[in-house]
């Protein structure tokens, strides 16, 4: 089966209402030697001089491109973490904090959300090609180091959620972004032997699909999700699994137990808090496999 087959079935949008070549990015020194006194640094933006990011849209260069991107700033942004959010195929950036209710997220729990819109590729986000080179790869990085150097963000707290080729996109985060993010909760994302990789290093993962029936034609994201949960289990990270039976749609129970596993896990996290089992308000469709 060639490549593009594989990729033909992608082409998904989420059940929701409709309102209407860079260089490959590096990860920089995170400076976490023996010396107590080394403070972790963010990236470094390749733009030179990151300009100054506000509530609301706005353009934010990147490489050879820009994106429109769409900033939540909660009552103290400074020392905040911060939930990335990815929108669906033929979706944007507004639809996914509204859907999501990231506004009041951001509010309740001083958490900057920052939701990209896509360069309009194929698939909205470059989750079918490698990392060398990926731009959208390069947008995270380049965000995260503008939002440290202009709110000294929490780097132990970055976090990536989205839906469906957000969903995918999330799931690629987690294996090319580890050593940025802490935790991560794709929805209906998953991934297979061609776009899996072992992480640098393991971090707790969220897993949430709509059973069975998570299709969009031929391509399941159940099979995606499964396989992308025992690949992530046998490289060490944590795992939890929510299915629900609302097929290839947003969770019917909101998404406060996404926030709430992410609060549990920021980076580094040891012991593992969940390893007992999961809280007693969690969604009933979720397990630790």
């Amino acid at each position: 089966m060639t490549r593009s087959m594989l990729l033909l079935p992608l082409l998904f949008a989420c059940n929701e209402p409709d309102d209407g070549g860079a260089s490959q990015p590096g990860l920089q020194d995170t400076g976490s030697g023996e010396d107590e006194d080394d403070v972790r640094q963010g990236p470094d933006y390749s733009g030179g001089s990151c300009p100054s990011l506000e509530d609301g849209t706005q353009e934010f260069a990147t490489g050879d491109t820009s994106y429109d991107v769409e900033i939540v700033l909660p009552p103290e942004p400074e020392g905040a973490p911060v939930l990335f959010a990815w929108h669906w195929l033929g979706g944007n950036a507004t639809q996914v904090i509204r859907y999501l209710d990231l506004d009041e997220l951001a509010a309740d729990e001083n958490v900057i959300i920052v939701a990209p819109r896509s360069d309009d590729s194929a698939y909205e986000w470059h989750f079918a090609e490698g990392p060398e080179g990926n731009p959208d790869l390069l947008l995270f990085e380049d965000l995260l180091s503008c939002l440290w150097q202009q709110f000294d963000v929490d780097l132990d707290r970055i976090h990536a959620t989205g839906m469906s080729a957000g969903g995918l996109w999330s799931s690629y985060l987690t294996v090319h972004e580890a050593d940025w993010l802490a935790s991560t909760a794709p929805l209906s994302g998953g991934s297979d032997s061609y776009s899996y990789t072992t992480a640098a290093s393991p971090i707790p993962v969220l897993l949430t699909w709509g059973g069975s029936n998570d299709l969009y034609g031929s391509y399941s994201f159940e099979d995606a999700s499964l396989y992308l949960s025992e690949a992530l289990r046998e490289d060490g990270h944590f795992v939890v699994e929510c299915v629900h039976d609302d097929g290839h749609s947003l969770p019917p129970w909101g998404i406060s137990y996404v926030w709430e596993f992410f609060e549990a896990h920021p980076r580094g996290v040891d012991p593992e808090p969940w390893s007992g089992g999961l809280p007693s308000d969690y969604p009933s469709g979720c397990r630790i496999p």
